[in-house]
């Protein structure tokens, strides 16, 4: 299996404004050089960190970066990261951001340099003089209502490097989910109104497109997927099979084909399935839920929810995007005593959580075990280790409509054997009581379900937030 998008690429365009009106007090043509050279440090340094570097130069008048902002274009760049490391004309700079209007921007003021020497002078004021140009951007900016995300520090300051290519990512995730295509499998199971929102409110708010799917498209589609030769040995490869029913598994491996298939063909960046209707779980084929399917194709990149949950499909995206992995999930029951919550599922999954060693078994979904047929899910406890949840829900008091939710924690070490689905504790940060946290997740406006990933990255959710113009809520 191919896990070709479980990440944003951060296709990154790297801007570094100059001035040539400094080169009488800083060495001449020389200073150039030099700039020229810590423009190369830096793509190198992003390179080594993950960063994909698609275009670097300098912007020395508005003509360059008019230039500049057409090679972006052409480039590909997902985002703009602009290294300030001096006092420059700001509308240099802003010749190329004003025709990357859709670009989100990362401003790193760079100081070359992390001391003050005793003879500080005019040339140290020009050479690191990061604290003077970046405010010339970041006022226009400002005045703009152009969203950017500030990182300070030093050039080879190894903690600002990474604080540099988490706000990249978050750039980049933020692109990808404003172009998003989200399918809508059907409508959400009746009464759900808290996993539905109007699909046109959700597009102007966010650039977000919900492309509706009837389920007999995903029922055609199964009756076709003949060839699972392929996923049966991927199967045999990745789980300890417990599915005596050979009925049972090439059931589910039709769906899953079926849903890869209806993924690559409509370019489909995730999806949202009630499965609960006549077309699929209730009629004589596919006559399973979809549950295994639904897990593989957010391994691979493509986040699936059920219920019909639009809305926490955006929260999958955010998690998928920036963490690799992205479990849907609810958060069951508190364990007043110690804690932690129980996280778990209807039978969704994410093998990339399975980073320590960990061999899913594939079973039968206890839940459905009283259908005619039931169909396959996988099973692994979480490994312990730190961990976000993320929510997206429309909220009346945003001035776009919307709102992310991010709370950091850590899934630990317990264990729940005989939970029947994907799952484990998680410990919300801080040393508040369980319930006062939850608490606040729930006053925040989240429904009943949400995305957890590995890692904390509650602040690249709300970098996200402020690139996309949407609200958001940290939770602690």
């Amino acid at each position: 299996m191919t896990y070709d998008r479980m990440r944003a690429h951060s296709a990154t365009a790297v801007l570094l404004p100059y001035w040539t009106f400094w080169e009488a007090s800083a060495g001449g043509a020389t200073f150039r050089t030099e700039r020229e050279g810590m423009l190369a440090d830096v793509v190198a340094a992003l390179g080594d960190a993950g960063a994909s570097v698609v275009w670097q130069g300098l912007i020395d008048s508005s003509e360059t970066g008019e230039a500049a902002a057409r090679e972006i274009e052409d480039s590909g760049a997902d985002v703009v990261l602009v290294v300030q490391s001096m006092a420059v004309p700001p509308t240099y700079t802003t010749a190329a951001l004003d025709r990357l209007l859709e670009l989100p921007v990362v401003v790193w003021a760079a100081q070359r340099g992390t001391t003050l020497r005793p003879e500080f002078d005019a040339w140290d004021i020009t050479r690191m003089g990061a604290t003077v140009g970046t405010p010339m951007l970041t006022n226009v900016l400002g005045r703009q209502g152009r969203p950017y995300e500030l990182i300070v520090g030093a050039q080879d300051d190894g903690t600002t490097l990474d604080d540099v290519v988490r706000a990249v990512r978050a750039g980049a995730v933020a692109r990808a989910v404003g172009r998003a295509r989200i399918a809508r499998v059907g409508v959400p199971i009746a009464g759900y109104a808290c996993v539905d929102v109007d699909g046109d409110h959700l597009n102007r708010a966010t650039g977000i497109e919900l492309v509706s799917v009837h389920p007999a498209e995903i029922r055609n589609l199964y009756r076709e997927a003949t060839d699972i030769d392929g996923l049966e040995a991927e199967v045999a490869a990745a789980f300890d099979v417990e599915v005596e029913d050979a009925d049972v598994r090439t059931r589910s491996l039709r769906l899953a084909a079926a849903l890869e298939r209806l993924d690559r063909e409509q370019a489909f960046d995730a999806g949202a399935m009630n499965c609960h209707v006549q077309e699929i779980r209730f009629g004589d084929e596919p006559g399973i839920t979809p549950c295994f399917g639904l897990g593989r194709e957010t391994t691979r990149g493509i986040p699936w929810t059920c219920a019909g949950d639009v809305v926490t499909a955006v929260a999958m995206l955010v998690v998928k995007r920036l963490s690799g992995a992205a479990l849907y999930h609810e958060v069951e029951a508190i364990d007043f005593d110690t804690g932690e919550v129980v996280l778990a599922n209807s039978g969704e999954h994410d093998l990339n959580w399975c980073t320590d060693g960990t061999r899913p078994r594939l079973q039968l979904n206890p839940w459905f075990a009283s259908d005619a047929m039931t169909g396959a899910s996988a099973w692994f406890e979480l490994p312990s280790g730190p961990a976000t949840l993320v929510g997206f829900t429309p909220h009346h008091t945003e001035p776009s409509g919307f709102r992310l939710i991010a709370a950091e924690g850590d899934v630990t070490a317990r264990s729940f054997p005989d939970s029947p689905s994907v799952g484990g504790a998680f410990r919300f940060s801080g040393e508040e009581p369980v319930e006062k946290v939850w608490q606040r997740w729930v006053e925040a406006g989240v429904n009943h379900h949400s995305a957890a990933g590995p890692g904390r990255f509650a602040d690249q959710v709300a970098a996200i937030a402020r690139f996309l113009r949407i609200g958001f809520r940290r939770v602690s």
